[in-house]
């Protein structure tokens, strides 16, 4: 089904409007004709289907035929996740939203190869939110996660020090704790947010790696096999994923 994004200010009446991007793509791209039924969602938990009853491609008039409010998915998902080549970082934003992840804070590390100049921070985000509101729209995931600006390390650990919940770092030292363990645990324990953050493709410097560690953050093996820095993503928020839908938590 056709998805569109409705925002949360335009779902108490019988009828809404699409705005003028949403509308255009449902005329232009997907020839979308008036009595057609559609998908709503408004990135905050809420989706429903309707019927196009006027398009243009200025606005389209929809009449909302059904609501319903999604539960947020548990645990929240925060991927932490290193810079790394833009087409790698649009296509992990994308999978990671498909994923059920709840926020993603982009970190500039020491050994990562991308820098962002501070001028294009803005545009660069708002690309990635696009990705993001593009990627709820095709998967169904009512939940557009929060993704903040570039930070750094610190900033990152300051900011996740206030909150409930867990932290781990994908890490290739001994004495790393397996996965599966870690997330059994969490999961017995009820812990409300897991943080995963996920290194450059240079891994972590020294010093970070350090400051991750004095942070409480638990370093964890994936398995013998190193993934590069996008298949580690995918891979720890898809063992969380499976982790969480094993005790029936979770019906994402």
């Amino acid at each position: 089904m056709i998805r569109c994004h409705l925002p949360s200010d335009r779902w108490e009446g019988e009828t809404a409007e699409l705005d003028q991007t949403e509308s255009r793509h449902l005329v232009a791209v997907m020839r979308v004709r008036e009595g057609a039924r559609i998908g709503l969602l408004d990135g905050a938990g809420r989706r429903g289907e309707a019927e196009v009853i006027a398009v243009g491609k200025r606005g389209t008039t929809v009449r909302i035929l059904s609501r319903q409010q999604v539960e947020p998915w548990a645990p929240k998902r925060v991927l932490v996740q290193a810079l790394v080549r833009e087409q790698k970082m649009d296509w992990l934003i994308q999978k990671a939203v498909e994923l059920g992840v709840g926020e993603i804070l982009p970190l500039q590390t020491e050994h990562a190869v991308v820098k962002i100049r501070p001028e294009a921070v803005e545009k660069k985000v708002s690309r990635w939110r696009s990705i993001a509101l593009a990627a709820c729209k095709q998967s169904g995931n009512p939940w557009l996660p929060r993704i903040a600006p570039v930070q750094t390390l610190p900033a990152v650990l300051a900011d996740l020090a206030g909150r409930p919940g867990a932290a781990c770092f994908g890490a290739l030292r001994d004495g790393a704790e397996p996965l599966p363990a870690l997330f059994g645990r969490l999961r017995r324990e009820g812990c409300p947010q897991v943080a995963m953050f996920i290194g450059p493709e240079g891994d972590f410097s020294s010093a970070e790696t350090g400051a991750l560690l004095a942070a409480g953050v638990k370093p964890v093996t994936f398995g013998p096999i190193v993934f590069r820095v996008e298949t580690a993503a995918l891979f720890i928020l898809s063992a969380l994923q499976y982790a969480w839908m094993e005790t029936g938590k979770d019906e994402s």
